[in-house]
Order: C-alpha cells, then sequence, then structure tokens
C-alpha cells in the first residue's frame, strides 16, 4: 500500500473543489497581491503610512 502524497501548496485539496470560474477569481486575486499589493504594503510599512488608493483598487477587483 502507497503513502498518500502531502501536497504543501494545497494540504486540504481546495483546488480541485473549486469551478473554473472560482479559479480565474482566485488567480486575478492572487496575481494582483504579489504582484501590486505586496510591494506597495512593504513599501508602507517600512515608511508607517497608508496609501488610501489600495483600498479603492481592492474594491474594483
Amino acid at each position: 500500500m502507497s503513502k498518500p502524497q502531502f501536497h504543501w501548496e494545497d494540504p486540504l485539496l481546495l483546488q480541485d473543489q473549486l469551478t473554473t470560474e472560482e479559479r480565474m477569481v482566485a488567480d486575478a486575486a492572487r496575481e494582483y497581491a504579489q504582484g501590486k499589493l505586496a510591494p506597495r504594503v512593504h513599501e508602507a510599512y517600512r515608511s508607517e503610512s497608508t496609501d488610501p488608493s489600495i483600498f479603492r483598487e481592492m474594491g474594483d477587483l
């Protein structure tokens, strides 16, 4: 009997339960968070400031 594999990226295998549309939304959110949001949040943390345009952009998603 083989040992089941553990997936660190998705331990509960939730991605397998999403529809195509839900995956597209998740991918868009991940892309925005990693590409646009993270660098700005990092800089805001360093300078102890807040950029209100971030909240508007997130609302537009």
